[in-house]
């Protein structure tokens, strides 16, 4: 599957190892790596490995030593790179479609569940079950299979929104060329921002200059 969005990415420097991590949800925070589809003021932050690597570190999925370890390999194995970085967007894509369905209540299809269990269905293959924390956890170690390790935790955390969670909690920013997606962990699930700081108080100025226009027109 292809990114969507028909307006043309700005460009502008990637901050893929610096973006805000507000998803709640490791997977939704993937999907905000892409931000404002479809407007002109799309941002697109994973532009190669390189990026990508900035922000698996960034999210702590990996350590910072396997970190290295992949870096190492994909600059030895470019096809492999390539293959890896192609991946990993088709599974954003992915997510972000049904977390997309989920924000605006429409029924997750068939055909979506289906990709999203085959792609975590495939990690699986490379996982082990090990105690962290007095409690089981599936691991993945990125000398096995550097794919999987890093897409593994991704699609469960995406299947854990579709299985475990209050479907109704996830939700879209409300913020004009935003569309950032997030996991409303809110006691009366009122949350309608990414950030507050950011895309709720641009939208309280934009509030207040119409109010001001529109006393200045009476």
């Amino acid at each position: 599957m292809k990114p969507t969005g028909k307006a043309q990415p700005i460009e502008r420097p990637s901050r893929a190892g610096s973006l805000d991590l507000v998803g709640d949800a490791l997977a939704l925070d993937l999907t905000n790596t892409s931000s404002g589809r479809g407007t002109p003021g799309h941002q697109e932050h994973l532009r190669d490995l390189d990026t990508v690597m900035q922000w698996v570190a960034h999210a702590r999925i990996l350590t910072p030593g396997d970190c290295a370890y992949v870096r190492a390999t994909a600059a030895s194995r470019p096809k492999l790179a390539r293959a890896f970085f192609g991946r990993l967007l088709e599974i954003r894509e992915l997510i972000w479609m049904i977390a997309t369905a989920l924000a605006e209540r429409r029924p997750v299809t068939e055909k979506l569940r289906a990709s999203l269990t085959a792609a975590h269905a495939q990690s699986l293959r490379h996982a082990e079950i090990k105690m962290r924390d007095g409690v089981f956890i599936w691991s993945w170690n990125p000398r096995h299979d550097i794919q999987a390790a890093i897409l593994g935790p991704i699609t469960l955390s995406a299947l854990t929104l579709l299985m475990e969670k209050d479907l109704s909690r996830t939700k879209r920013c409300a913020g004009q060329e935003c569309g950032w997606l997030f996991f409303d962990t809110t006691k009366n699930k009122r949350r309608r921002w990414c950030e507050m700081r950011v895309c709720g108080n641009r939208a309280k100025v934009r509030a207040a200059r119409a109010r001001r226009k529109v006393a200045g027109n009476a």
